[in-house]
């Protein structure tokens, strides 16, 4: 009974020993599953980012200073300026079959009651409007003339600048025919036109010095539309010696300008004249002042008168003395000499009417 007991304790220990240890065989004794691969993770897709663009650039447009410009050509102009011809010399040429090409800028009117034979009229302030100039042959010679050489010689710098070959006639009208039909009473008359106004003779420094004027004649940045546009921009502008001289005793005098000669120029000019010639304009222009009336003279108003003209060109506000230093005083000494005389410097040479 007590083996029985003992035999019975043993079965349940044995049964009891396989129970526990049957985990352990499953642990050791079966294929090793693979560790569960982890769910990947999906992350956002970036859309391509478009490198950042750059706004387009301009070239830069160059500056051009039109002042600058007109100099240059003026500077060169009045390194070979434009001669004036004599009315015999003209009347040589058309006689020849050799004649220049002709412009008058009388007016209308007095173009119809006579003018050089040949010769087309274009009054002043259209001849520098570019459709007139296109009609001006570049490769010919140029012939201007007015009534007493002054606005011609005003047209001829300015034609001149834009490189015209050009010549003004020396006394104008006046010194193609005496006939007073065609003359309009416009030449040179000293017991009308000449005064006996004071002259000095100490000379006269110009020590300021300025900035240039300011050109704005035109939006386009070409040479020639500039040129074209500065000659445009100049009309005829003259003042009579009477009016000077009611100006210097008023102190109100302008900047006054002799270009005549250094030798007659210290034999007798108007008081508070600097003598600058036009050979070396470019080199003074900056003694002059670009806010004040300046006046030009000369002998008879022919060189003044391309002064003025190439002044006003640059922006300047500058004045013709109509008829020179010849309207100034009766002094040979102060004239030279250089006067307007019918006897010697008027013609009667042909001419036609009609437009």
């Amino acid at each position: 009974m007590e083996r029985k007991s003992w035999a019975k304790i043993a079965l349940i220990l044995t049964l009891t020993l396989m129970l526990l240890s049957m985990p352990l065989l499953a642990a050791c004794g079966g294929e090793e599953e693979p560790p569960p691969t982890p769910t990947a993770t999906e992350e956002p897709t970036e859309e391509p980012t478009a490198p950042p663009t750059t706004p387009p650039t301009s070239t830069p447009t160059a500056t051009v200073s039109e002042f600058e410009v007109v100099k240059e050509a003026v500077a060169t102009y009045i390194s070979s300026k434009a001669d004036n011809i004599k009315a015999g010399d003209l009347n040589d040429l058309i006689a020849e079959d050799d004649a220049p090409y002709l412009i008058s800028v009388r007016s209308a009117g007095d173009f119809a009651k006579g003018h050089i034979t040949g010769s087309v009229q274009i009054d002043f302030d259209n001849l520098f409007k570019a459709d007139t100039l296109d009609g001006i042959p570049m490769d010919e010679d140029v012939v201007i003339y007015c009534y007493t050489g002054q606005s011609a010689s005003m047209a001829t710098a300015l034609l001149g600048t834009l490189g015209y070959d050009v010549q003004n006639l020396l006394h104008g009208m006046c010194s193609w025919t005496t006939d007073e039909t065609v003359l309009a009473g416009k030449c040179f008359n000293p017991s009308a036109d000449q005064n006996d106004f004071p002259v000095e003779t100490t000379a006269n420094t110009a020590t300021e010095t300025y900035d240039y004027p300011d050109l704005d004649n035109t939006a386009s940045t070409d040479e020639d539309d500039i040129l074209q546009a500065a000659a445009a921009s100049v009309s005829t502008a003259y003042i009579t010696a009477g009016d000077l001289n009611d100006l210097i005793a008023e102190d109100e005098a302008p900047f006054i300008i002799s270009c005549r000669s250094a030798e007659d120029y210290a034999k007798g000019h108007i008081p508070g004249a600097v003598n600058i010639g036009i050979g070396s304009l470019v080199d003074n222009l900056d003694k002059l002042p670009p806010d004040e009336d300046i006046v030009v003279y000369c002998y008879t108003g022919h060189t003044a008168s391309q002064v003025t003209a190439l002044l006003n060109m640059l922006g300047y506000n500058a004045k013709s003395l109509k008829f020179g230093m010849c309207s100034w005083s009766s002094d040979e000494t102060v004239n030279a000499g250089k006067c307007f005389d019918p006897a010697k410097d008027q013609n009667d040479f042909a001419f036609e009417t009609g437009a």
